[in-house]
Order: structure tokens, then C-alpha cells, then sequence
């Protein structure tokens, strides 16, 4: 249960660095809370499976992964929004994945 409650913890602050950006524009809340939601079942997904061995480059792979499906299909309504979405799944899941790794001794080399 410890575990899971850091993990969760973990990305409740990716989910906040995320909206950082957001509260530039002016955003429904629904978006804000889908992006709260994506970082804690991402960081729960990364720090349950082993793409790669480094928790780095792992945290990247499936972040990216997670992340990909969804930014397109905002991109169908709202174009500009991919690079941004994408962005902040390359620049927050390997911190995730090495928050994660560091805090339950995998291997981070």
C-alpha cells in the first residue's frame, strides 16, 4: 500500500508540472483533470513494467507510448496541441521513470 500511495504521489507531481503551462490559457477543468489522471495511471504503469532496463529510458518509452494515442486524437480537433502534449511526455516520463526507479532500487544506469 506505501507503495503504491508514493507511486501515486509520484505522479500527482508530474500531473502538476503539466498543468504549469496551463494556467497561461484558459483551460476546461475536465482537461486539467484528464491530465492529472494520465500522470498518476502513467506513473503507475512505468513503475510497473520493464521495457528497458534503465528506469530513465524506460520511464521515456512508455510514457511516450501512453501519451501518443491520446495527443492524436486531440490533434484532431486541436492540431497545435500534439507537440506540446508530446513534449511534456519526453520532458516528464523519464523523470517519473527515475523518480520511481531511485525510490524502489531499480537499476538506473
Amino acid at each position: 500500500m506505501k507503495r503504491i500511495l508514493i507511486i501515486l504521489f509520484v505522479g500527482l507531481i508530474a500531473g502538476v508540472l503539466d498543468l504549469i503551462p496551463l494556467l497561461f490559457v484558459e483551460t476546461p477543468l475536465f482537461n486539467k483533470l484528464s491530465i492529472i489522471v494520465f500522470w498518476l495511471v502513467a506513473s503507475f504503469i512505468i513503475s510497473s513494467t520493464k521495457i528497458y532496463k534503465n528506469s530513465i529510458v524506460n520511464g521515456l518509452i512508455l510514457s511516450i507510448l501512453l501519451m501518443l494515442p491520446t495527443a492524436l486524437a486531440v490533434s484532431a480537433t486541436n492540431p497545435k496541441d500534439f507537440i506540446p502534449m508530446m513534449f511534456m511526455a519526453i520532458f516528464l516520463g523519464p523523470l517519473v521513470g527515475y523518480a520511481t526507479g531511485k525510490l524502489f532500487n531499480k537499476n538506473n544506469s
